[in-house]
């Protein structure tokens, strides 16, 4: 009845109070301090420490310093440099300004006169050269003697003969009770955790653990968690491999767990330096520089996550280099970046990483400025008194907590020695001196409750804690009315059936979204086994009660009631069936050619409600009464899945069950329920054809068209009307199943079918794509012959059509044709002489067509008489044939003197031979007259060669 609430605002309403004091006054950087005494910090400057990196401070049970290190000076409460008992300066502890964690004060846990100074140093200091690494070692210091203390033993090597490669990383954590503390470190892979108590340290029994994480390099931090239960280190190096690695940590015998967790990822988060704890322990902060970018990062996470390495995040970027992290005395977590005039701070180091708020300029520092390094403490400091609800057993710490009005709560510290002084405050003012408080809201009521303990054991410490309460009514429940529930199962007279308990939720509250509603059987008080609210049957035949809980989902304050379940033995109605057809896959698709059915459609309930309406002879209305609709039994017996408008969204296939619920409106009382089925009916199906269908026409196309093709589109249902559509227009008057097409275009045809169950007609389409062609008609033919070269001789035909045209030289031989660039005209070369044609064939299948014959002529360039076969005479080549009726050439030699003649067309020609005598080789002239057997003339005059050989 109560709830833990993170604030996100904790900067706030921080709940929390730190008794011990020890941790008040830090110093740390170049000569900054900062005094928690106040509650605020307020900047100090009186501090003679000036490093790069580690340093410690100590303040007394009353946080009134005692004195400060940087690991290799020591100074007094008076800002003096403290002695050995010897009389020496302590200046040259073996600590180094440039190790991480230089130097820890630790407190003996009964002596308050001793401490001691652990001790890490490194390799170098700057740049300048350096002592070897001198390792783990601890001074004792008695504040009792000299003038604010004094160096009394030292140092004392812990570091088990590993000098050189020891760590920059020391902590401290209180052990079991306040009699015992843990200081830890580590080499390497190896931990090394020694037991601090009233005799000291105990530096011949070290406790050694092995980690699975070897160190890459000896800087960075190491934290231990308050509450002592985990221990995270960072292995600081250039390169960004090292990683942040967190490990468990049993207080009582000091072990380290050996598989560490690695948490962060090399070079893409950047290098983990800083480390610290929450104060309740819950949530791990780092902080990393990331080379590239040259930032300064802090990663979250939280600690109660099952998968603590996802729960990663960044909660704050910005410039700077590396820096240190600590937690203060407020509860909030500070992060130094070097050379800064101020301190960054976590205000809300206990929240979720999406509402941490990071103040980057948080405390000025009065004119100093931070360093690398922040004073880490005793963990353990840090941890508050842990106050429990005894109903729960819940621990209230850094809450605001909510009780319920009405209900009575006792809490107590988790600390119980009889021997310890309790003092109880709520608001400041003191209102018991008992161990447990029993509050409720008119005893006390809301405010702030803090405990202060003082123990009068050998610890001898002031310990104390405080939580904000706040009293918050129970929620509201409506009346309830009987939840009466329809018996149509397969055995409708026993009294039991199923409930569905959650469609009574928005009737039992008027803010559901702000609670959570459980039912429980009315015998199960402790409400330890919540009923299945989705899939309830009844206990008891006929009339049964349970107990509803209604939970604020923020307090977790609850109130209870009853409910009463009946059941009405009803059985199942049987209603008249549905018809539907089946809708087209393709309808939003407006360039679809063809309808697809989708072998499912819907049904519009209202016209269903209507239907049973009218058949019940006036019992029913919508005005007194609900119908739901669903697809199963189940479903209509639990109410759930119910089919709603947009009835469209619902799809039903063939032979689809229905059924639905009758009960009074606005009450979950069920008065009926039946069931019908739908059926689904196909859409016609029209032949169609995408592939173009030729309709040959003539050339030049008559008008009107003549020719034309059949297109059917026959369903194969005779009953079946049609509408046909040429390029979109209806084609008034032809509703029969095929069209005989006279021109080319789109044909679209809808099949329209009736079915007695329908109110409507419905409908598919297909779609023919017809495209006219014809034969080839001759325009222009172009013929060049007589080349010097007879290859050059050429034919060019032009035509004109519709159809796709390809052209054949005096062949029709399909495989003779031959298909050119241009559609309407074709250029054949290396033509012979003689009489040739063109046919024209249309690939599209109407016809083709032959041109007149073309007479191709040469008049030979030169002959040799040498009776080789091969130019043994001089003729006119292409000119033996039908197509000329006269022909007359006449041969002369160079001076003129006619030596031949030849009129016959089918004459072999002149053989070079005059009077009898073969003329030598030369050049002779010719005239030359050609006519057609249209009467046409040819003409020409030339020369040739005559070559003997």
């Amino acid at each position: 009845m109560k709830k833990q609430l993170l604030l996100a605002f904790l900067i706030i309403a921080s709940v929390s109070l730190y008794s011990q004091k020890e941790a008040n006054v830090w110093y740390f950087g170049n000569n900054a301090g900062l005094d928690f005494n106040s509650g605020n910090p307020v900047a100090l400057n009186d501090g003679l420490l000036r490093t790069d990196e580690g340093c410690s401070t100590i303040s007394d049970e009353n946080g009134k310093l005692l004195f400060y290190s940087d690991g290799i000076n020591v100074w007094t409460k008076n800002h003096e440099l403290m002695r050995y008992s010897n009389g020496s300066l302590a200046n040259n502890l073996q600590g180094n300004p440039s190790s991480s964690q230089s130097g820890l004060i630790v407190p003996n846990p009964e002596d308050k006169n001793l401490y001691y100074i652990f001790t890490v140093g490194t390799n170098f200091i700057g740049y300048q050269p350096y002592p070897d690494n001198p390792g783990f070692k601890y001074y004792t210091i008695d504040v009792s003697k000299g003038n604010g203390g004094e160096v009394i033993s030292g140092p004392i090597n812990l570091s088990n003969g590993r000098d050189r490669e020891w760590s920059e990383k020391v902590t401290a954590v209180q052990g079991k009770d306040c009699k015992e503390i843990w200081i830890l470190s580590i080499v390497q892979d190896t931990f090394y955790a020694y037991k601090i108590d009233k005799n000291g340290v105990d530096s011949t029994n070290p406790i050694i653990s092995s980690s699975s994480y070897y160190l890459r390099d000896k800087r960075g931090y190491l934290k231990a968690s308050p509450d002592g239960s985990k221990v995270a280190l960072a292995d600081f190096t250039n390169d960004g491999t090292g990683r942040l690695v967190l490990y468990d940590f049993d207080n009582v015998t000091g072990k380290v767990g050996s598989n560490g967790l690695i948490l962060t990822n090399g070079p893409t988060d950047g290098s983990p330096y800083g480390v610290e704890f929450s104060q309740q322990s819950t949530k791990l902060y780092t902080s990393l520089y990331h080379e590239n970018s040259n930032s300064f990062r802090i990663f979250q996470y939280n600690l109660l996550d099952a998968n603590i390495a996802q729960t990663k995040t960044q909660v704050h970027q910005e410039q700077g280099y590396r820096g240190a992290l600590q937690l203060a005395p407020n509860g909030k977590i500070y992060a130094s970046i070097p050379d800064r005039t101020y301190l960054g701070a976590i205000e809300n180091p206990e929240d979720n990483a999406t509402d941490i708020q990071f103040t980057s300029n948080a405390i000025n520092l009065g004119g100093t400025t931070s360093s690398q390094g922040l004073p880490p403490f005793i963990q353990s400091f840090f941890a508050p008194v842990k106050l429990i609800d005894l109903s729960s057993n819940e621990i209230l710490n850094n809450t605001n907590q909510f009780f319920c009005i009405g209900e009575t709560y006792t809490i107590v510290p988790e600390k119980n020695n009889p021997n310890d002084t309790y003092t109880w405050f709520k608001d400041g003012k003191v209102i018991s001196n008992t161990r447990a408080l029993a509050i409720d809201n008119i005893n006390y009521g809301s405010g702030l409750y803090e405990i202060q303990i003082e123990s009068n054991s050998y610890c001898k410490k002031t310990f104390t804690g405080k939580v904000q309460i706040t009293f918050e009514p129970k929620p509201t429940i409506n009346p309830i009315l009987p939840y009466i529930q329809c018996d149509f199962d397969s055995n409708p007279i026993d009294g039991f059936t199923t409930f569905n308990l959650e469609v009574l939720e928005n009737t039992l509250v008027n803010n559901l979204s702000e609670v959570t509603i459980e039912f429980f059987e009315t015998s199960d008080t402790s409400f330890s086994s919540p009923i299945n609210k989705n899939n309830y049957t009844n206990l008891t035949a006929i009339n049964h009660s349970i107990t509803v809980r209604v939970t604020n989902n923020i307090t977790k304050c609850y109130q209870t009631d009853i409910i009463n379940l009946q059941v009405n033995p009803t059985g199942l109605t049987s209603y008249s069936n549905e018809y539907i057809h089946e809708l087209d896959q393709n309808a939003s698709n407006p360039d679809a050619k063809f309808s697809i059915g989708t072998n499912n459609g819907f049904l519009d309930f209202s016209l269903k409600t209507q239907q049973i309406i009218n058949n019940s002879g006036g019992s029913l209305s919508e005005t007194t009464h609900d119908f739901q609709y669903y697809r199963t039994a189940e479903d209509a017996a639990l109410q759930i899945n119910q089919i709603i408008p947009p009835y469209e969204d619902d799809l039903f296939t063939n032979d689809s069950d229905v059924y639905v619920r009758i009960s009074n409106k606005g009450a979950t009382s069920c008065e009926a329920v039946g069931n019908f089925k739908i059926f689904v009916e196909k859409i016609p199906v029209p032949q169609g054809n995408l592939n173009n269908i030729i309709l040959c026409v003539d050339n030049p196309r008559l008008n009107p068209q003549p020719h034309t093709t059949l297109l059917n589109a026959d369903t194969g249902n005779a009953t079946d009307t049609y509408k046909w559509y040429l390029n979109g227009k209806l084609l008034s008057g032809e509703t029969s199943a095929t069209y005989n097409a006279n021109a080319s275009g789109e044909y679209k045809v809808e099949a329209h079918r009736t079915h007695p169950n329908i109110t409507s007609s419905f409908m598919g389409y297909n779609t023919f794509f017809v495209k006219e062609s014809n034969q080839a008609l001759i325009v222009n033919i172009k013929s060049l012959d007589d080349q010097d070269n007879p290859d050059n001789n050429k034919i060019e035909i032009t035509v004109d059509g519709l159809g796709d045209y390809e052209y054949a030289l005096n062949s029709t031989n399909l495989s003779d044709f031959t298909k050119g660039d241009k559609n309407l005209s074709y250029t054949f070369t290396n033509i012979p002489p003689g009489l040739n044609s063109i046919s024209i064939r249309d690939r599209n299948g109407c016809g083709i067509v032959t041109s007149n014959k073309i007479s191709t002529i040469y008049f030979q360039r030169h002959f040799t008489p040498n009776g080789d076969g091969h130019f043994d005479t001089w003729k006119v080549l292409g000119v033996n044939n039908d197509y000329y009726d006269v022909i007359k050439v006449q041969i002369f030699n160079r001076f003129g003197k006619l030596i031949n003649e030849i009129t016959d067309k089918n004459h072999s020609g002149w053989d070079g031979i005059y009077n009898g005598t073969s003329l030598p080789s030369n050049d002779y002239w010719y005239n030359a007259e050609l006519i057609d057997s249209n009467g046409k003339v040819r003409k020409k005059t030339g020369h040739f060669s005559l070559l003997r050989k």
